[in-house]
């Protein structure tokens, strides 16, 4: 009798101390996993901080301050003059023609051009 006791709690020793193993092992995997997503996150986002680092280099630079107010200011250096020609007579003198004509099939288009 004294074996089959001492028998069983050898088993439910070894039981619980293989059932606590498991876990430690599987806890440890599952931080290791979220060790490796984080840096993940924080090579990406050190990927974008140099990127918008790149960016707002050019964007202080007197170039790119050029740049802007002549384009979307009009704006120009002493001494130029600007000519601003509007969109309406760009497309006129390239004969662009505008874009609320519907646009006809093909064969009908074409029959147009041979009949008129």
């Amino acid at each position: 009798m004294i074996k089959k006791f001492t028998i069983g709690l050898i088993i439910l020793v070894v039981g619980f101390i293989s059932f606590n193993l498991i876990k430690q092992i599987t806890d440890t995997l599952n931080v290791s996993e979220r060790l490796n997503q984080a840096a993940d996150r924080v090579f990406i986002s050190e990927v974008k901080n140099k990127e918008l680092k790149k960016r707002l280099s050019e964007i202080k630079s007197p170039e790119f301050v050029e740049e802007i107010a002549r384009n979307k200011l009009g704006l120009g250096k002493e001494g130029e003059t600007l000519v601003i020609i509007p969109d309406k007579k760009i497309k006129e003198i390239l004969g662009v023609t505008s874009s609320s004509e519907p646009r006809l099939p093909n064969w009908l288009g074409w029959l147009r051009v041979f009949l008129h």
